[in-house]
C-alpha cells in the first residue's frame, strides 16, 4: 500500500533540487546523457542523500519520495533545450525494486507533461542496498525495458552484488566504481 507524503515530507522535498551532471562517449567526445544528482538536500535536514533516502524507508515512504522525485528531474530535464537529443540517467533507490507499492506507469504518468520519452530514461540501480535475485526483480526491471526505458548499474563494483547483479540485471549501460579509474594511470593493477 502506497503512503501518502505528510505535509513534513512535502515541505522537505520542496527545498531539494537536481543539477545534472554529463555523462560524456569517452570515444567520440559527444555528451551521450545526463545523471540527475539531488542538491540541496543539507537545507531539507539531511546530512547526506542516502540519510534522506533511509529516513524514507524507516517512514515507509520510499516508494511515495521516490515518485515525487523522479517528477521534479523529469520536470527540470524536460526545460532543457537539448532535451530529445540524450538521456536522462535516473537514479533508483534499489529497495524500490522489491516493494510491494511498485506499480508500472508511473514513470510515463511523468512524462506526459514533459515532452519526453521512455527511451529518453535510464533508470541507474546502485549496488549500496541488497537486492533480492528473483522473478519478481527480473518481471519490474523486464516491465522497464518492454516500455523502452534503459537500465544501468551505477558505481559497480563499491556493494553488495558486483557480478550477480549484472547476470540478474542485464544493464543496458555499466557505471563502474570511482575507486576502479582512479589513478589508473599510475596503478598497474587497475589497468
Amino acid at each position: 500500500m502506497t503512503r501518502i507524503l505528510n505535509e513534513s515530507w512535502l515541505s522537505r522535498i520542496a527545498h531539494i533540487d537536481y543539477a545534472f551532471q554529463p555523462i560524456v562517449n569517452i570515444h567520440s567526445g559527444i555528451c551521450y546523457g545526463y545523471e540527475a544528482l539531488l542538491r540541496n538536500y543539507e537545507a531539507a535536514g539531511f546530512s547526506s542523500i542516502f540519510e534522506l533516502f533511509d529516513e524514507a524507508c524507516h517512514d515507509h515512504v520510499l516508494h511515495a519520495l521516490d515518485l515525487q522525485l523522479r517528477d521534479k528531474a523529469i520536470n527540470k530535464f524536460s526545460q532543457l533545450e537539448w532535451k530529445n537529443k540524450v538521456k536522462l540517467f535516473f537514479n533508483l533507490d534499489n529497495r524500490l525494486l522489491n516493494s510491494a507499492d511498485y506499480k508500472p506507469g508511473n514513470t510515463l504518468n511523468s512524462l506526459k507533461f514533459s515532452d519526453l520519452s521512455q527511451d529518453s530514461i535510464c533508470f541507474e540501480i546502485s549496488e549500496r542496498h541488497e537486492l533480492d535475485h528473483n522473478q519478481e526483480l527480473a518481471d519490474v526491471l523486464n516491465n522497464y525495458r518492454s516500455q523502452g526505458y534503459k537500465i544501468a548499474v551505477d558505481d559497480c563494483g563499491a556493494g553488495f552484488a558486483g557480478l550477480k547483479l549484472l547476470y540478474y540485471i542485464r544493464p543496458d549501460f555499466i557505471k563502474i566504481d570511482r575507486f576502479f579509474i582512479q589513478d589508473i594511470t599510475d596503478d598497474l593493477n587497475k589497468r
